[in-house]
Formats: structure tokens, C-alpha cells, sequence
């Protein structure tokens, strides 16, 4: 309700905020975990696309959006799924990655630090800075390209149940920092 009250202040029209819900949601879900700076929420309409056939079940797909056209487009395309006979899935990697670019000094400098890389020693460094970053990303594998001066490193993580775009550049961030 403050942050509200002084950032009304400072809008060119400070009944702006008036229509935005803020009371009765439980806001420990968010702080400190998904949402800075919280000065309320805003309720989002759920259309629903199916029936899907997957794997054999048939399943109904919840799509929360203000994208127009989403759904129905995305209803479409299970129809299309369905009347081929429905499609089959199975996993073949699981994991979320960042891949960025590390510019050393020079060719040979780069190499060493590759092989520190994907050696255990540098793994278990890089992992130990990782994880700690974290409660749920974890980091499962490094992979290490090199062309002349520039590495180009491969993070792959789990990210629990989350999809964790987030959690990885922190995560990898922070891990860069032990390159120093």
C-alpha cells in the first residue's frame, strides 16, 4: 500500500493504480521469489485448446493469456494432432542451458582455461558456484568450444519444476565470476 501511495504520486494521472487489484492475495508466494517492487497483481483470463491426443490419453490444455488468437490458434493445431491419429512423445534431453562467450587475452590462454574447464577440478568449481545460487538449479554438465581467443561454454542445468531462465543466468553468472 506505501510503494502504491508514492508511485501515485508520481503518475501524470494518479488515479491510475485505482482499477489494479492489491489486496486479499498472499503476496509471501511472490516476494523474494518471482516479483520486485510488488504494487498488486492482475488476474489473467484462462481459455482452454483441445482435446489433445498425446501417447495415446487425450488431454485438455489450460492456456492463461491476453494474446489474442492464442488459443484458438492453439486449438487448431490439437485438432489437426488429433485428426492425424494424435502424437508421441518421449524425452530426449532434459535440461535448460546459457551459453555465453568468454573473450580471453589470447589463443593459448583460452586453451587452459577449456581444459581447466572440463576437467573435475574446474567442473567441480564452476558446479560448487552454481548450485550455491540456487535451491533447485543444478548444474548436470559443462561444454567447452574454443575458437582462438573466445570460449564459448555450454551450461546445462535442472531447474526443478521451474522453467528457470532466471535461476541459469544467475547461476552461470556467478559461476564466471570463479574465471577471474
Amino acid at each position: 500500500s506505501i510503494r502504491r501511495q508514492m508511485l501515485a504520486k508520481k503518475l501524470v494521472q494518479p488515479t491510475a493504480l485505482q482499477h489494479l487489484p492489491y489486496e486479499h492475495y498472499d503476496y509471501s508466494m511472490v516476494m523474494g521469489a518471482c516479483c520486485e517492487n510488488v504494487i498488486g497483481y492482475m488476474p489473467i483470463p484462462v481459455g482452454v485448446a483441445g482435446p489433445l491426443l498425446l501417447d495415446n490419453r487425450e488431454f485438455q490444455v489450460p492456456l492463461a493469456t491476453t494474446e489474442g488468437c492464442l488459443v484458438a490458434s492453439t486449438n487448431r493445431g490439437c485438432r489437426a494432432v488429433f485428426l492425424g491419429g494424435g502424437a508421441s512423445s518421449c524425452v530426449v534431453a532434459d535440461g535448460m542451458t546459457r551459453g555465453p562467450v568468454v573473450r580471453l587475452p589470447n589463443a593459448c590462454h583460452a586453451a587452459e582455461v577449456k581444459e581447466w574447464l572440463e576437467g573435475p577440478e574446474g567442473y567441480n568449481v564452476m558446479k560448487e558456484a552454481f548450485d550455491s545460487t540456487s535451491r533447485f538449479a543444478r548444474l548436470e554438465r559443462i561444454q567447452v568450444s574454443l575458437a582462438g581467443r573466445n570460449l564459448y561454454i555450454r551450461f546445462q542445468c535442472k531447474t526443478g519444476d521451474a522453467m528457470g531462465m532466471n535461476m541459469i543466468s544467475k547461476g552461470t553468472e556467478h559461476a564466471l565470476k570463479r574465471l577471474h
